[in-house]
């Protein structure tokens, strides 16, 4: 009986990991129906199908020999002339957008982001920060839009995701007491 329980809960948990590994897979964010966790080839027939996307014949900018990690470059020109898509293990990971300013400006990108997104979750200066479900998506001055999920990628890559530094903590503690 009790091997019954453990084999049921050793199946309930394998599913429920499979789900939450899957749920990056899942999401729907990104730029242009190339979204966050889409393969590499789901990627090129996406862009292929899109006639604004300029998808150029040599596609890989380069390959990593030590990892199985690939970046593939595409352009919307002459509003996007530079979109960079970075993939671990055949899956997106990171989709970099540089946005021509004369055609995009970085407050007309936060406003469309604000609208998507809601609120943003960070802010500097020099940049705002979204999140959503385990994608951080960023726009920073002066037109460039980061969708990234980092903690995904760390973890497919063997990374160890480390805590938040001792300094940001120090910080934060000051700040607290204002």
């Amino acid at each position: 009986m009790n091997l019954i329980k453990n084999t049921s809960k050793s199946i309930f948990f394998f599913f429920i990991f499979t789900l939450a590994a899957a749920s990056l897979f899942a999401q729907e964010v990104g730029f242009m129906g190339i979204n966050i966790g889409m393969s590499r080839e789901e990627v090129l027939t996406s862009a292929d199908e899109n006639e604004i996307i300029e998808v150029p014949r040599s596609r890989d900018v380069e390959f990593f020999p030590v990892e199985d990690r690939k970046i593939l470059t595409f352009s919307i020109k002459p509003e996007v002339p530079h979109i960079y898509l970075q993939f671990y293990d055949d899956r997106l990971y990171a989709l970099t957008l540089i946005f021509n300013e004369k055609h995009i400006d970085y407050y007309t990108l936060i406003n469309r982001l604000e609208n998507k997104y809601g609120a943003y979750t960070k802010l500097t200066p020099e940049w705002r920060k979204w999140a959503k479900d385990e994608v951080e998506i960023k726009a920073e001055k002066p037109a460039v839009v980061k969708y990234l999920a980092l903690k995904e990628f760390l973890e497919a890559a063997g990374f160890k995701v480390q805590d938040e530094d001792i300094e940001g903590k120090r910080k934060d503690r000051i700040l607290d007491g204002l």
